[in-house]
């Protein structure tokens, strides 16, 4: 228990959950919990789970924990001076707006490497497989409801560009390693949060990790940004596929900007209600509309609606490195197999 320091700590993000924060807590837990059961729904369909939306999973089931302790914070004045539960809140609210950030490079990739596939032979047509479920790594998207029709215009994007392919996976995969340092930043700076409290010099790493984590995060999320909008020049990009790309990118980003715009203020004590510490009903609303509620729809737009076939990809999203071998693709496999049949049939005529 703290209720004051002689250190003036970084103030935290979100303040302590005073009495005046019971209904918002409340709110946004059922807010958070709500979204769960479109995970479940995709859960129990084959054709609609997707792991591209895990970490929406992940922030929901945390944020559903994290303002029932909140909810309980509010009415116990005990649990308001806790180091151990404000560390571990700011770690989790820290965190959370990061993790679905770096999901929409995985988006990002699905319009990007999509856009490479070449023409696709007739006979695909007739798989029984539905559109998106298989991997955009494993077979070229067929011509189906998803997919915008190539014209003569495409030029020389008619034709298969694996070279292309392999570049735009590498680059994706690096940024995916940069959203990493973010997270790695982020998580150096706030489980310390607590020692922070009692050491200047402690104080002040916490504050330099965390403007770095949101730093770093808020430039990437502006450059993936940047990579949408120049991705609806290619071919089989849809206007649906940028608006929901950038809308996650707006959330996240006014995460990041809250963050950076309020973590230079300092308190000397958790239940302060001073300007700065956190706890002031402006200080508060701005959290939960810039922040938390952000945050919400960030997750809203990757649990409800069918992000799997909007984006025609599969449960794992592009995860290949590398293309695989033609023997081992879905097309190879149904032409071996007319072949068999056919040559079947010939045994069968003579014997």
């Amino acid at each position: 228990m703290l209720m004051s320091s002689i250190v003036a700590f970084p103030s935290p993000v979100g303040g302590v959950a005073l009495s005046g924060d019971l209904f918002p807590s409340v709110l946004f837990t059922v807010l958070y919990a709500s979204l769960l059961p479109f995970f479940f729904f995709r859960l129990a369909h084959r054709q609609t789970i997707t792991v591209l939306s895990i970490s929406a999973v992940i922030t929901c089931v945390e944020r559903v924990v994290v303002f029932s302790l909140r909810a309980k914070q509010s009415q116990t004045p005990g649990l308001q001076t806790s180091s151990t539960l404000m560390t571990y809140m700011q770690v989790t609210i820290a965190l959370s707006y990061i993790a679905v950030a770096q999901d929409t490079v995985s988006l990002l990739r699905c319009l990007y490497v999509n856009s490479t596939k070449g023409p696709i032979p007739s006979d695909v047509d007739t798989l029984d497989s539905p559109v998106g479920t298989m991997s955009s790594s494993q077979i070229p998207l067929s011509p189906s409801r998803g997919n915008r029709s190539f014209s003569d215009s495409d030029g020389e994007l008619l034709s298969d560009q694996p070279r292309r392919r392999a570049f735009y996976r590498r680059w994706t995969d690096a940024l995916r390693l940069a959203f990493l340092v973010a997270t790695v930043t982020g998580i150096v700076g706030n489980t310390h949060y607590k020692d922070g409290m009692s050491s200047i010099g402690t104080a002040n790493e916490v504050m330099a990790t965390r403007y770095v984590s949101s730093g770093i995060s808020l430039i990437l999320v502006i450059l993936v940004a940047v990579l949408v909008i120049r991705a609806r020049r290619l071919p089989r990009v849809r206007p649906i596929h940028a608006i929901l790309i950038l809308t996650v990118l707006a959330c996240n980003a006014s995460s990041a900007i809250f963050r950076l715009s309020f973590m230079h203020n300092r308190t000397t004590s958790l239940t302060s209600t001073a300007p700065g510490s956190g706890n002031t009903v402006s200080e508060k609303v701005t959290f939960y509309i810039f922040h938390m509620f952000s945050d919400w729809l960030a997750c809203f737009i990757f649990l409800v609606p069918n992000i799997r076939e909007i984006f025609n990809t599969g449960m794992w999203g592009d995860w290949r490195s590398v293309d695989p071998p033609p023997e081992s693709s879905v097309l190879s496999k149904r032409k071996k197999g007319s072949h068999f049949r056919r040559a079947n049939g010939v045994v069968g005529v003579f014997p």
